[in-house]
């Protein structure tokens, strides 16, 4: 089927205004879709994880009420789910006037952008992509722009985020991601193609950034990592044309708008591009309204999109946006939408069996609920081990269900910094994630991949250590 596509000026874009395009949302009727997921406000650029609680948590940046362009992005909001449907809005955890200056000039327009966040050692860490655009008044001047990267931290999700640092050096640009690996590193990712290791303060690095390399000419935005059966997958927006003829909206020479993705077997890279992982907005949603004398739903558009990956019990998903909710308080679906009124969707994200990424489905309907039918915690039968460097110690028949996200010790004896890698199969089996040891006392990390009957290996590396209490926790928060 002949697939047709709207224009949308980048020029008003560029100039963070949606001018005559905006229409008025008078449509006051329940959105009666699954997707998007949250329907009482706008949000865009969702950055989604399972946390300690079990449940999967993304904060969101904000689109305005009354649009207006990338300039009145002011916010972050945190919101919960135990079933990928039912979404609880914990309210704003961040605004930009939490971290401008009060004695920022007037004329300065500052905005926070998509951001990302993630768990460490009992504090959570946001990385918020700061943009300011200096003096000029008019919008038809063009204003000196400064991007960079800050942090702010919270001991919880529904408390305020404080700042930590107000620019982390070696910053510039925009759509930060943040990913531990099993080893128990964490990296940042940002803007062109930049990444670098995260020191223990969590806004130094460890070495100097580095520019990835990722294969394809058409990177421009919007990265994610995302880690899957051993490879790493990183994603992001690709750069697309604005130029549409108006007579021919399907010009085969236009670059669209996608969410692509490219493999590697580290998370430094070098990645080999891998395909599409996301079409253009809109393209292949089924069963959904048209556009009268169209054969696609309207908010198909050429501008913006920013995905998310989670695993969840077993499945993966695509966090993505799109105006179908703008588009329906409008005029129920006869229009496209306001582009810089974006809201979250979700969809199941599949793999073929050469590891490639099944190019996502896109729906109205959303997902279906997860139901989880097992434990918050498995405690391990271990009641305590002492272990040499290079010593292993096992448990075995330890079930661990569709998933558990995080692990937990007691640790004594320490003299030194040292690991503890928790592995499946053997003592040299697949890593499922690592304790960083630093001191007598408690410890914890994410994981990968901890699902099913297993028998777990937990191996010190490095020095010797005792461990008791251990956990594996995060798997129903009922």
């Amino acid at each position: 089927m002949k697939k047709r596509f709207l224009f949308l000026s980048l020029c008003m874009a560029l100039a963070g205004t949606v001018g005559a395009q905006v229409k008025k949302n008078v449509n006051t009727d329940p959105y009666p879709y699954g997707n998007p997921v949250i329907r009482h406000m706008y949000t865009a650029d969702a950055a989604p994880h399972v946390m300690p609680d079990g449940q999967v948590w993304m904060i969101t940046s904000v689109d305005h009420e009354n649009g207006g362009g990338y300039s009145t992005m002011h916010c972050y909001h945190a919101f919960s789910s135990s079933d990928m449907v039912n979404w609880t809005d914990h309210g704003e955890i961040f605004h930009v006037n939490d971290i401008r200056p009060k004695d920022a000039p007037a004329s300065d327009k500052w905005a926070v952008w998509a951001p990302d966040f993630i768990y460490k050692d009992g504090k959570y860490y946001l990385y918020i992509p700061i943009r300011i655009q200096h003096g000029a008044e008019s919008s038809q001047e063009k204003r000196k722009v400064t991007a960079y990267l800050a942090v702010a931290e919270s001991n919880s999700l529904t408390e305020r985020f404080k700042v930590l640092t107000p620019q982390i050096k070696g910053t510039r640009g925009i759509d930060p991601a943040v990913f531990r690996d099993t080893d128990g590193k964490i990296y940042l990712y940002w803007g062109s193609h930049m990444a670098a290791q995260l020191k223990d303060n969590m806004y130094e690095f460890v070495g100097r950034p580095v520019k990835l390399d990722v294969d394809t000419d058409r990177f421009m935005e919007a990265i994610w990592m995302n880690k899957h059966d051993g490879k790493y997958y990183l994603s992001y927006h690709t750069k697309y044309g604005n130029k549409v003829d108006r007579k021919q909206p399907d010009d085969p020479n236009r670059k669209p708008s996608e969410l692509a993705y490219s493999v590697g077997d580290s998370p430094m890279g070098p990645f080999k591009y891998g395909g599409v992982m996301n079409y253009e907005l809109g393209v292949g949603v089924k069963n959904g309204p048209k556009l009268p004398g169209y054969d696609y739903v309207p908010w198909r558009l050429t501008q913006s999109n920013h995905g998310g990956i989670v695993e969840y019990h077993g499945q993966e998903y695509l966090f993505y946006h799109t105006s179908a909710l703008s588009s329906w308080r409008q005029d129920r679906f006869k229009g496209p939408g306001t582009w810089t009124q974006r809201s979250v969707c979700i969809d199941e994200l599949n793999y073929r069996k050469d590891r490639s990424i099944v190019p996502v489905k896109q729906t109205i309907e959303g997902v279906a609920a997860v139901k989880i039918n097992q434990p918050a915690v498995v405690n391990l039968s271990l009641k305590q081990a002492a272990l040499s460097d290079g010593e292993s110690v096992s448990v075995s028949k330890v079930n661990l269900g569709t998933g558990y996200y995080y692990f937990s010790a007691e640790v004594s004896g320490v003299k030194a910094p040292l690991k503890i890698e928790v592995r499946i199969g053997a003592a040299d089996g697949k890593l499922l994630g690592t304790l960083l040891v630093k001191k007598d006392g408690y410890v914890d990390t994410s994981l990968i991949d901890a699902n099913g009957k297993q028998t777990i290996y937990l191996k010190a590396v490095g020095g010797d250590v005792r461990i008791s209490a251990c956990r594996f926790f995060a798997g129903n928060v009922e």
